[in-house]
């Protein structure tokens, strides 16, 4: 541990050694289990928010799909684009409900975050390809990819636990 994050721990711990109204300290993880015990002794209430169900993890697909790839951004001035330079245009092509609803069912232990950074690297591979256009076969080909990662990252992580 760094001398900058005991330093941390520390004043954690102090502050939070006793009721106070004057604080209120909220903490979310997707690794409880890294959490140190003089950490989660001081926890008084926990919720749990369990990772996204099949349409949860649909709709979250759709949501990025409009944020990452079909949502034009017009609110740019006419200044803005003359100073910088602006990203190609993604066309998006034969991307249906049935294909995403196949992403989603194949996804299935992926957190909000996992899926989030899953249609990023589509966005990416999108920019990468010579003609800018995402289509059924270069979306599957990226899920299947971000599927392998998550079942090795999951596999170290079991290794490491015991």
């Amino acid at each position: 541990m760094s001398e900058a994050q005991r330093s941390a721990l520390n004043a954690l711990l102090f502050r939070t050694g006793d009721q106070s109204r004057d604080i209120v300290l909220v903490l979310a993880t997707n690794r409880p289990g890294d959490l140190d015990a003089a950490i989660t002794d001081r926890i008084d209430e926990v919720i749990e928010f369990p990772l996204p169900g099949e349409e949860e993890r649909f709709q979250l697909l759709k949501l990025y799909l409009n944020n990452y790839m079909l949502k034009d951004d017009d609110k740019s001035s006419p200044w803005s684009t003359l100073l910088k330079k602006q990203p190609k245009k993604i066309h998006v092509r034969d991307i249906s409900d049935d294909l995403l609803r196949d992403a989603a069912r194949k996804i299935d232990g992926f957190s909000g975050r996992e899926i989030a950074k899953l249609m990023a690297s589509v966005q990416a591979a999108v920019y990468g390809s010579p003609d800018c256009i995402l289509n059924p076969q270069l979306f599957s080909e990226v899920v299947e990819y971000k599927i392998a990662e998550h079942q090795q990252r999951m596999k170290l992580a079991s290794e490491a636990a015991a």
